[in-house]
């Protein structure tokens, strides 16, 4: 190409010439985008409003493939500007208006990664820096002193037995997270004892009607073997027991009464008292259904333990609705030769003392320090009149991160702002005490301004869409085009 070419400025600028960047910020690839958004929005919407905010966050809002969408579209918009470089003056509005949708976005992205979302819960008098952030951790305190957290929200590969999440702790110890529920429900199961634990016999209870169902293990121990349903109660004990007492006047046993009774050999049976009358004893069958008298309710036993112990197990039940769900994982701790595995509900601990030393284990939120001290003062509580239904309640509070202190009352639209956090009143309990224990929301964000500019910037692109299409503009462009024609 000789001097005084002229080289036409698609060809200057790659967002123009390269086939996939073309693409990329192309109304072919911005329409499907933005109709995509709109869709995974109001699922988003309708999943939160089902459920709950934590689990849109966990199935929409923070999964790898809505972060994705989202970097996606920022990259659509800023592909979109530079296909348009160099830029005409009737062109600001379009760059600044998606300027600012990218500022948006990188705010959002601010937010989720670095900013802070939590509670702190004070009584009456008390004072406190730590809360409770939105991320379970799983804390693991080896017998040298040291702590391990590791992330417990297991939003993208919950850990399961044929892929657990393993972790090596010090001395050798391994420690194996095999199962991971969401939303579970807490039951008790008997295992065999080991022979450094005291065990009982215990026996598994099933009590079925039209309308409940009970599953329950009884154990021979004080407090586990007794079940109360209400209008009946269920027993297991040693069959010459059992006929002590009904011989000394049935003291203890209502008058609808299911006894599960061992017999010295090993052998089981069972008395059902009806309205205050006994039944003869029977023979009782494992696995089999047998009558209580009381409506249409069966029974049966589906296996016994000779020498068990009670633990807590969780099992997955359906999402609550409106609710938060309640989460639960199962461990197994290994230091050849011990070996001891157990299910850790939310905000859970448990202990071991292994081979190596003592291990304890906590599953929880996050805690995290205020950099300033937090004191309720006072709690207050306006009710409706005429019922105890709360229409308003508030906190006075004092704050301090030196020497002096500062007064506030925060209350559902008056939150406290200091030193880059906001609280905010979110609910509150009653204690049995007649006092009150206030929950506060803490939240930090360091990607508002970015989000509160972008929103600006934003409104003036599409101010500036406007102005430029004012047909003074179109003739200033048209004469100023004319002129260099002339000059060419």
């Amino acid at each position: 190409m000789g001097p005084g070419s002229f080289v036409p400025e698609t060809r200057l600028n790659p967002f123009r010439t390269n086939k996939i960047l073309r693409f990329l910020g192309s109304v072919r690839m911005a329409v499907p985008m933005l109709l995509l958004l709109a869709i995974l929005l109001a699922a988003g919407t309708v999943v939160e409003s089902h459920y709950s905010t934590v689990v849109a966050k966990r199935f929409v809002y923070g999964t790898w493939w809505f972060g994705l969408f989202l970097f996606s579209l920022a990259v659509n918009l800023f592909c979109s500007a530079f296909s348009r470089f160099p830029w005409k003056r009737h062109q600001t509005g379009f760059v600044v208006t998606h300027l600012g949708i990218i500022l948006i976005l990188a705010g959002s992205f601010v937010t989720q990664k670095f900013g802070t979302d939590g509670q702190i819960a004070l009584a009456e008098g008390e004072a406190g820096h730590v809360f409770q952030e939105d991320h379970p951790v799983l804390l693991v305190e080896s017998g040298d002193g040291s702590v391990g957290e590791v992330p417990a929200s297991f939003t993208f590969r919950p850990p399961s037995p044929d892929r657990p999440l393993m972790l090596e702790l010090p001395g050798g110890a391994l420690l194996m997270v095999d199962d991971f529920l969401l939303h579970a429900g807490k039951r008790q199961v008997a295992r065999e004892a080991r022979k450094d634990e005291k065990g009982a016999p215990a026996l598994r209870l099933v009590l079925e009607s039209s309308f409940v169902r009970e599953d329950q293990w009884l154990r021979m121990s004080q407090g586990q073997e007794r079940l109360d349903l209400g209008p009946a109660t269920a027993h297991f004990e040693r069959r010459e027991a059992w006929k002590k007492r009904v011989a000394r006047g049935a003291e203890g046993i209502g008058r609808n009464a299911l006894a599960l009774l061992l017999s010295p050999d090993g052998s089981l049976a069972y008395q059902v008292r009806r309205k205050g009358e006994f039944g003869p004893i029977e023979p009782l069958t494992v696995g089999k259904d047998h009558p209580t008298g009381w409506m249409d309710m069966r029974f049966k036993v589906e296996g016994s333990l000779p020498s068990a112990v009670l633990e807590e197990a969780y099992e997955a039940l359906p999402l609550p609705h409106q609710k938060d769900p309640e989460s639960a994982l199962h461990f197994t701790l290994v230091d050849h030769p011990d070996r001891r595995e157990a299910w850790l509900g939310y905000q859970g601990r448990s202990s071991f003392d292994l081979k190596g030393g003592k291990v304890a284990l906590y599953y929880g939120p996050r805690r995290g320090p205020l950099p300033f001290r937090l004191k309720l003062e006072k709690f207050t509580i306006g009710y409706d009149p005429g019922t105890q239904k709360a229409a308003s309640y508030a906190s006075d509070v004092t704050y301090s991160s030196g020497p002096g202190e500062a007064k506030k009352a925060i209350s559902m639209n008056e939150p406290l702002h200091h030193l880059g956090y906001t609280l905010y009143q979110a609910s509150y309990q009653e204690l049995p005490d007649g006092k009150f224990v206030s929950v506060f929301s803490v939240g930090k964000d360091p990607g508002i301004w970015l989000k509160y500019g972008g929103a600006v910037v934003m409104v003036l692109g599409i101010a500036f869409m406007f102005w430029f299409r004012n047909p003074a503009w179109n003739k200033r462009d048209a004469g100023s085009n004319d002129e260099g024609a002339k000059d060419v």
